[in-house]
């Protein structure tokens, strides 16, 4: 038998996904709303009719399905009334429509790989019965925990959330016979309300049978994680899809290999007073002792602090050259890399010379790129003199220098030798680069440690304070160097180091850096928390949470009325975390916590909730974005 007809419910308001006033049958996933991707795969699967039961927004899921032009099947709407009354509820007010032939049942919520609704449409229907597509895997199957349980799989004989035992799961896709509607009627006489009631009623009398889903995948999109983890598989396939092409040979088998490289250590020395003793802070190897050196500084450093470390270094027979560079961001170029490196290779150079930064997180930067490059890698040493610099720039492999169309986008991950940090320099800093480098120590209370965020929450006294400046450096330096040991280039929990970076360059970059790094984080953690919170992984405590620290340690979290949303949402595509499918995000679920998805922190974020977090900042007030 043909099957041609199909009833799919989506009546019901459903769990909140990742956008407010937008219901869950028209969320995106991999390129089309939920139901209309379930209707292309109906139609491709023979599917002549569909009907569509609505309730809780009802015009605008029928006026997209109404106008979309992709839709190849004959729709007819049925308005349910008393759709909060249950799933069985709304199956029976589509009941009319479908008449007397078996039909494909088909959840609003779900996703199917396309051969399962083929399998489906054309599986062998008991009679009087209903054939339930089920997945045996069920250490498989991400949030089993809240699906429908089935015990026995080729002829189940229960069904339910709460089945003590169970050997499979309810896809949400089956072929129907009309006989379901009378046992859905039976069920809600007998006080029940769920699907579920009216084929455990069908199973006493054996007349379900089950379908395996074997190596093809589904997901109930029904929380926020399950729209990411159905999202990234549609991802992952899509990859797959393309590499299994006839016009993308497999590459050839290695004819040889080698495997380099040893576990590489960065000692990080903690002392006051080591910019003006370079000497006790061993800021020099001892194999360079004979090489050339170059301390690399800014004017501003250098006016302060750049005869007094320079000193004693010579005094003590080290052959030293002193290279000054401008202040801040602007010397972040290609064009004063190429200018600093030939300076150096004028000066002469050898193979085991040391790079020394003296400075902020610019100086480090570029002096890292340098050191990496020159001579395909020379020692390089950070000396960072600004909160900036000692919590964030100094303390990483990554060194890079800003490209026309956004930051740090040419550069290279180069572990330096040793880090030197005193606390004692900080106390020349302007008024702004306290709070600015305070944004990375936010950074990390905020995504990676509750302990440390309360008690930066609790803490009353100046910020400015050395003795409270180096305690929260040198915690906020074990932070990262617990994320260093583990993925220095932030593919899983270090991703905790692009917290609020994601929304934080463009920024930046768009104010033409009149706006400094760590304020840009504090309006790019007030943007991913508010993408957190669309996306319900976290609630509104932890927005105002956000929002009283960022204040707190006189940072912005408003975007400027004169950067744009769309140029924003441009700048993003030269993020290294974005990819052709969109931007990946760094994002919270609680205090101190990241939100990750089978292991993933990377996660996908669509344009209108970025576009609708990135506005709410422009509130200037925690917003409330509840449900």
């Amino acid at each position: 038998m043909t099957i041609t007809r199909a009833l799919i419910p989506a009546a019901g308001r459903g769990a909140r996904l990742d956008r407010p006033g937008t219901p869950k049958p028209l969320v995106d996933v991999g390129g089309d709303p939920l139901i209309v991707r379930l209707l292309k795969q109906l139609a491709a699967a023979g599917i002549t009719h569909a009907t569509v039961v609505l309730g809780y927004a009802a015009d605008p899921i029928q006026r997209v399905l109404t106008l979309h032009p992709e839709l190849d099947v004959e729709l007819t709407f049925v308005r349910h009334e008393g759709w909060d009354a249950g799933l069985a509820s709304s199956l029976l007010a589509g009941a009319d429509s479908v008449g007397d032939e078996p039909f494909v049942l088909a959840m609003a919520d779900h996703i199917f790989d396309a051969p399962l609704v083929e399998a489906i449409a054309t599986a062998r229907l008991p009679r009087d019965g209903v054939v339930v597509l089920l997945d045996t895997d069920t250490d498989g199957v991400f949030e089993a925990e809240d699906a429908v349980k089935i015990r026995g799989a080729e002829a189940p004989t229960a069904f339910g959330r709460d089945l003590p035992t169970f050997d499979a799961v309810d896809c949400g896709l089956m072929l129907a016979s009309p006989a379901l509607f009378d046992a859905l009627k039976a069920a809600i006489a007998d006080g029940g309300d769920c699907l579920s009631d009216g084929l455990n009623l069908l199973a006493r009398s054996g007349r379900i049978r089950g379908l395996r889903t074997g190596a093809h995948g589904w997901d109930d999109v029904d929380t926020p994680a399950g729209l990411v983890h159905a999202e990234m598989r549609l991802r992952q396939q899509r990859r797959a899809r393309i590499l299994a092409g006839p016009d993308v040979p497999p590459p050839p088998a290695a004819t040889h290999q080698f495997v380099t490289g040893a576990p590489v250590t960065t000692d990080i020395v903690v002392q006051r007073g080591a910019v003006r003793n370079p000497l006790a802070a061993g800021v020099i190897p001892p194999e360079s002792a004979s090489s050339p050196v170059f301390v690399i500084t800014d004017e501003t450093v250098d006016s302060l602090y750049g005869e007094a470390f320079v000193g004693p270094l010579e005094a003590a027979g080290y052959t030293v050259d002193k290279l000054v560079m401008p202040d801040g961001e602007s010397s972040k170029t290609i064009q004063n890399f190429g200018h600093m490196a030939e300076r150096i290779l004028a000066a002469g150079i050898d193979e085991r010379s040391v790079l020394i930064s003296l400075g902020g997180g610019a100086v480090c930067n570029v002096s890292g790129l340098l050191a990496s490059t020159l001579y395909r890698g020379v020692g390089l040493v950070h000396v960072p003199t600004t909160v900036m610099a000692q919590c964030d720039a100094a303390i990483s492999h990554k060194q890079a220098v800003n490209g026309a169309h956004g930051k740090n986008l040419i550069g290279a991950y180069y572990a330096p030798k040793r880090i030197v940090v005193d606390a004692e320099v900080l106390a020349t800093l302007d008024e702004r680069a306290v709070p600015d480098g305070l944004a990375e120590v936010l950074k990390h209370a905020l995504a990676q440690d509750g302990d440390f965020l309360q008690r930066l929450l609790d803490y009353k006294g100046d910020i400015r304070d050395l003795g409270f400046l180096e305690s929260v450096i040198e915690h906020n330096i074990r932070l990262k160097c617990d994320v260093m040991a583990t993925d220095p280039q932030e593919y899983r929990e270090g991703m905790v180091l692009q917290y609020g970076h994601t929304v934080g360059h463009p920024v930046e970059h768009l104010s033409g850096y009149r706006l400094r790094h760590g304020e840009c984080v504090g309006i790019g953690m007030a943007v991913a928390v508010r993408v957190a919170r669309l996306m319900g992984a976290c609630d509104d405590h932890t927005v105002a949470q956000h929002d009283r620290l960022i204040s707190a340690y006189g940072l912005p979290h408003r975007i400027p009325d004169d950067i744009r949303t769309a140029d924003i949402m441009e700048g993003l595509k030269y993020n290294k975390r974005y990819l052709t499918e969109g931007t990946r995000m760094a994002l919270v679920k609680g205090p101190g916590t990241l939100w990750s998805v089978n292991d993933d922190y990377a996660i996908p974020v669509t344009e209108s909730v970025l576009i609708q977090a990135i506005d709410a900042t422009r509130a200037d007030a925690a917003v409330a974005l509840g449900a």
